[in-house]
């Protein structure tokens, strides 16, 4: 695996309240294991941003809109 290595603990940020979710679908919420061949994972660590992305693409939106920067350095995941 070349570039960047996920680090075993990432810096902490404060949570955002979930304000939309009724108590119904908290109850009834679903999930199912998987593998990270099918689930990308692409995290900006542009300045410890460490937002979670499910494509490169989103990340270089969210690094042009948020950061200001087109830097593609940073990136890390286990999808390439």
């Amino acid at each position: 695996m070349d570039g960047p290595r996920l680090p075993s603990i990432l810096k902490s940020a404060p949570a955002m309240q979930d304000t939309t979710s009724t108590i119904d679908q908290i109850n009834t919420g679903h999930g199912r294991v998987t593998f990270p061949e099918e689930t990308p994972i692409y995290i900006c660590a542009f300045q410890d941003c460490n937002r979670l992305f499910p494509s490169r693409d989103r990340v270089m939106l969210h690094r042009k809109r948020d950061h200001d920067s087109a830097d593609d350095r940073d990136i890390l995941t286990w999808n390439e």
